[in-house]
């Protein structure tokens, strides 16, 4: 038999439909069938990998620097911490929780001394300051030798009560209840929207690489106002004072993309590197240390500053 054809469209394939056929040219045209849809079929198979593959890279951030990274950026953060004549800490003992202070003003750590002290006349009780990322990982060291005792060891920051308050103020003035700023603001840290930056330097070995400037975090209100005082008035009320807790100011730090960010050093920071070796060996290299401070020049072209971390408001 002879048989008339036109065509048609099978998902989207051209396909000759023979309007007579005999039962030969059936099985041929149902064997057609089938192999263009088993061809679909492949097709969107490989269609949804390649889409499941661009939303995997998608969602893994470039980091510029690692988390063990971003915590050395606390070498010039030193927090002060009693401890007894050989320089073991000395926490204070609730229940089955030990808690040790970390204390990022001197003057708070000292009066907690004294109190220490009159209260065990016989204890030979004494302060140590310790850089914070140091200090971070001999936490983790006890909390894992304490877990094998059943027993459990915080190790809260404390800031000076004036940051505390002016953190405070600053996110009530975001909107946050006083519940959930004591809920979620454990160490502030303060910045600008825009960022105060520190001029760059050149890569080590990449004198052609173009400088990337600094955006700066303060572990202090007092040292970010003094910062922006330095800042030419033309341009210091374009300044808008920010607050984030410290763990996101970390978060933020590990997931740019670029190593961007610097934690400006405390005042007993400068003080505690002219004394004590541990200080000295932190010290970053003088010939790398940015010089200028000011707004950055683009501020279009800045990070957004990390959210407060705070739950919903």
């Amino acid at each position: 038999m002879t048989a008339t054809a036109y065509r048609f469209q099978i998902w989207g394939i051209p396909v000759t439909k023979p309007v007579i056929t005999s039962a030969a040219s059936m099985r041929q045209l149902q064997q057609s069938l089938r192999i263009v849809s088993i061809k679909y079929r492949l097709n969107q198979v490989v269609k949804l990998l390649l889409v499941a593959a661009s939303l995997q890279l998608a969602v893994v951030p470039v980091q510029a620097i690692t988390e063990a990274d971003a915590l050395k950026k606390l070498a010039v953060v030193p927090v002060f911490v009693l401890t007894d004549s050989k320089g073991v800490p000395l926490p204070i003992a609730k229940d089955k929780t030990l808690v040790l202070p970390l204390y990022l003003e001197r003057a708070k750590a000292e009066a907690e001394l004294a109190i220490l002290q009159k209260a065990n006349p016989s204890l030979l009780a004494k302060l140590v300051a310790i850089p914070l990322n140091d200090m971070t990982t001999k936490v983790k060291q006890l909390q894992l030798q304490l877990k094998d005792k059943g027993r459990t060891l915080v190790a809260p920051v404390i800031s000076s009560p004036a940051d505390r308050q002016q953190a405070g103020l600053m996110l009530k003035q975001q909107g946050f209840s006083d519940k959930k700023i004591q809920e979620g603001l454990a160490v502030p840290v303060f910045f600008t929207k825009p960022f105060l930056s520190l001029a760059g330097t050149e890569p080590a070995g990449k004198a052609t690489a173009p400088a990337i400037p600094k955006l700066m975090f303060f572990m202090s209100y007092a040292s970010l106002q003094a910062a922006i005082a330095k800042v030419p008035p033309a341009k210091r009320a374009s300044l808008e004072p920010q607050v984030a807790d410290l763990s996101a100011v970390l978060r933020q730090i590990i997931q740019s993309p670029q190593d961007r960010y610097v934690i400006f050093p405390t005042a007993d920071y400068f003080q505690l590197v002219q004394k004590q070796p541990q200080f000295k060996q932190q010290r970053p290299d003088p010939k790398g240390q940015p010089q200028r401070l000011s707004p950055s020049q683009t501020p279009v072209s800045q990070p957004p500053g990390p959210a407060a971390a705070l739950p919903a408001k």
